[in-house]
């Protein structure tokens, strides 16, 4: 069963201010829908169109919970002699990203987000990505991700996964999506089992990890030396990257990180805690 959690806090200082924040397990009952670019196999990009979810090899099992991804087999399957599909010597001949992703509304703008999930199996070809992402779609700008991509992160080969997004970031007017991705070259068939796949179900929450997961914070933020965790988060390990993805610091069993010798510009850490991970932001000035 899908689950929301909404926390509100009354603040009050010289008036009253109301915090929000929705955490959604991924849920195979949600209202998921499907899209799917095409490239070609030298990256240039072909179109990009919405698709019927088992189109772009997602399954989605209500009665199991479980969300499980693939390669494309479909363009394969009905456009055997199709070479703008195929290749003369029966490979694929594009590069397709399929997306499945749900699109909440209005609702989620302005309220911090946090999207989370478990790994039930991951025998996915190493020759496929499959990826989580919060985006933010701006209608003012060809509906780009107002994240350029860094609530996009790889699914783990097994535990939970986790990403966030500030109620500032979600603001007014932007369209809010959470989902997954799996990319790759569209497949034969035959090799369906040799490719493999990714089964994502939802997460058990408990109330030490739930409060773990709202409280987790970094400090100061902008900072030039040196951040810190919050006092009551145990953090086993953590991973500073890059908004490419490139790792340039880690660690275990720490309660700040040096990040002097790191270049000015915006940075992700990913904690590992109580076979969970959460992502923030910070800012190296």
């Amino acid at each position: 069963m899908k689950k929301v959690y909404t926390l509100v806090a009354a603040i009050v200082l010289s008036s009253t201010v109301s915090l929000a924040q929705n955490i959604v397990d991924a849920s195979a009952s949600d209202a998921w829908v499907a899209y799917m670019n095409v490239f070609n196999l030298d990256g240039g990009y072909e179109f990009g169109s919405a698709w019927e979810v088992p189109a772009v090899q997602t399954t989605l099992d209500a009665g199991a919970n479980t969300i499980t991804l693939q390669p494309n087999f479909s363009t394969y399957e009905e456009n055997p002699d199709d070479p703008f599909w195929i290749n003369d010597d029966g490979s694929g001949n594009k590069d397709l990203e399929g997306l499945t992703y749900v699109e909440p509304g209005a609702a989620y703008n302005g309220v911090d987000l946090t999207f989370e999930g478990s790994v039930i199996s991951h025998t996915l070809s190493d020759d496929y990505s499959a990826q989580f992402f919060i985006k933010a779609l701006d209608p003012e700008a060809g509906y780009s991700d107002v994240f350029g991509g860094s609530k996009v992160f790889d699914i783990p080969a097994s535990g939970t996964f986790s990403v966030d997004a500030t109620g500032a970031e979600l603001a007014e007017g932007l369209i809010v999506q959470y989902g997954f991705l799996i990319r790759g070259v569209n497949a034969s068939p035959v090799d369906e089992d040799a490719l493999g796949s990714v089964v994502i179900g939802s997460v058990s929450v408990s109330t030490d990890e739930y409060e773990m997961a709202t409280q987790l914070s970094v400090y100061p933020n902008p900072t030039i030396e040196i951040i810190s965790f919050s006092d009551n988060a145990i953090v086993d390990s953590y991973t500073v990257m890059n908004l490419a993805g490139q790792a340039v610091l880690n660690g275990i069993n720490e309660n700040s990180i040096d990040v002097s010798t790191l270049e000015k510009g915006v940075y992700l850490i990913q904690f590992n805690y109580l076979d969970r991970q959460k992502t923030l932001k910070f800012i190296k000035k």
